[in-house]
């Protein structure tokens, strides 16, 4: 679990809290540290009329919050320090942050609502600011697979997938296509299969948006496809996904989701 009172030292938007002399603190007193374990989830429910059971609809979760306090390892900041953090922090869009001793863990956020800066009168304190992500998750650095070179193979090509988040989650495929024909992906009994592509082409999918791009002007394979994007999906665990068709530079991208 990525806590976050227990990390010293982070990294937002590719640049180190040590570039500017800070520090993540914790101000609470006690022994025991309280942070969020999850997003705040709420159950939709429809109330049905003489009975005492709703009917479940769904689960929402808002998009994940947590506090950080950063205090300068200097005896003393000024104004420059400050406005270091304000240009370095204050983005106007989702940015990576990551606690230093956990690289494997990635929130998107930036700054939410009101911050605050405690201090003594001296120049000594530390800001305190709420960092909102863009969704209920964490995310893990980019997974890549291999490069697979497909250009004579002639039956199903195995690749195996591991799925160590929280979730099921979809990959990114790119690949060329060597001779005219068909490229099928499978996942069980499942297919995912793209007609009419031609030698050369360079094709890019996106199984969770159900997107495919080609890099061939005035075409477009929505109508090629065969099967359904989401159902190459990456299930917890281990993921075997099918290839069948000729082709190379054939390669698989996905990010592990946590939901703490």
């Amino acid at each position: 679990m990525p806590t976050i009172k227990d990390s010293l030292y982070f990294n937002y938007n590719g640049i180190s809290c040590r570039t500017y002399n800070l520090m993540n603190v914790n101000v609470e007193s006690g022994g025991m540290l309280q942070e969020k374990f999850n997003a705040t989830r709420s159950i939709n429910e429809t109330k049905v009329k003489g009975s005492d059971t709703p009917i479940f609809d769904s689960v929402e979760e808002d998009p994940l919050e947590f506090t950080i306090n950063i205090a300068f390892t200097v005896d003393q900041w000024d104004d420059s320090d400050i406005d270091n953090i304000i240009v370095w922090l204050f983005q106007d869009y989702y940015k990576p942050l990551y606690f230093e001793d956990k690289p494997d863990k990635i929130y998107y956020c930036m700054p939410n609502g009101e911050a605050s800066i405690f201090h003594n009168g001296l120049k000594q304190g530390y800001i305190s600011l709420t960092m909102r992500c863009k969704s209920s998750r964490i995310l893990s650095p980019q997974q890549l697979t291999q490069t697979y070179d497909l250009s004579t193979n002639t039956d199903i090509y195995n690749v195996t997938l591991e799925n160590n988040g929280h979730v099921d989650i979809y990959p990114e495929i790119s690949f060329t296509k060597v001779g005219n024909g068909n490229i099928t992906f499978t996942k069980g009994e499942q297919i995912l299969e793209i007609d009419n592509l031609t030698d050369g082409e360079k094709i890019y999918i996106d199984c969770g948006r159900q997107i495919i791009e080609t890099d061939a002007v005035g075409i477009y394979h929505y109508g090629d496809v065969i099967g359904h994007f989401l159902d190459i999906v990456l299930n917890r665990g281990s993921n075997i996904i099918g290839v069948q068709g000729t082709c190379r530079d054939l390669q698989l991208r996905y990010v592990y989701k946590y939901k703490f």
